[in-house]
């Protein structure tokens, strides 16, 4: 098991205007880069074991920046990815407004199934699934970075907080921040959600090297 952080993608132009989904060639503007840079920075120091990322080119852009100052390799894992929402994905947040699904993904995000695309319910158990697979391929004191997306974020995080899927857009999750899984055979925590001065809890993973695992 490993202690998860759960990192979402620097900021791009799409941020707040239209819905990016799977779509290709979504890149991070000079703010997200920055964003990006900042992150590696501050992490740099901490005894993280492995990259983990989705395949979007946002996410391994945010991701690349920490890989080159740890020297590591980014490992991609497809259900990382953003939430595959179909014929949602390039429409602008107006646009998806009129949509007659939208009062149900803003209320009701259990039953929203995306047309052409998939499920909240489905999202989030692949998403569960993944962390699960990569907390048991390490020791319980490994912290690893997953670099991923709002709604992939919110999704787990709601569902380690034991928070209903329908209320799990009450979490917010801004670019660049970091959220918290600490994920045992005995227990499970979230000590951080939405993160964004990450100095204030950076020391208290410094030493984790020199503590002997339980």
């Amino acid at each position: 098991m490993a202690i998860i952080l759960l990192i979402r993608h620097g900021e791009n132009d799409w941020v707040g205007k239209k819905l990016a989904g799977r779509l290709p060639g979504v890149h991070l503007n000079q703010n997200g880069r920055d964003q990006a840079v900042g992150l590696a920075a501050t992490l740099l120091n901490l005894p993280i074991k492995a990259i983990y990322s989705s395949p979007l080119e946002r996410a391994l852009e945010t991701a690349q920046p920490l890989a080159q100052v740890k020297k590591m390799e980014i490992s991609t894992r497809e259900n990382l990815g953003e939430i595959n929402f179909g014929d949602w994905q390039g429409k602008t947040i107006k646009q998806m407004r009129r949509l007659k699904l939208w009062d149900t993904v803003q209320n009701h995000p259990s039953q929203m199934h995306f047309p052409h695309g998939e499920s909240f319910v489905g999202a989030q158990k692949r998403l569960v699934d993944c962390t699960a697979q990569i907390s048991e391929n390490h020791e319980p004191t490994d912290l690893v970075a997953c670099f991923s997306h709002s709604d992939a974020i919110r999704l787990l995080v709601a569902y380690y907080l034991n928070v209903p899927l329908d209320s799990f857009q009450r979490i917010h999750i801004n670019t660049a921040s970091i959220s918290t899984l600490m994920l045992t055979k005995e227990h499970i925590s979230v000590p951080f959600v939405n993160l964004i001065d990450i100095s204030k809890f950076a020391s208290q993973f410094t030493d984790l090297e020199k503590k002997p695992s339980k």
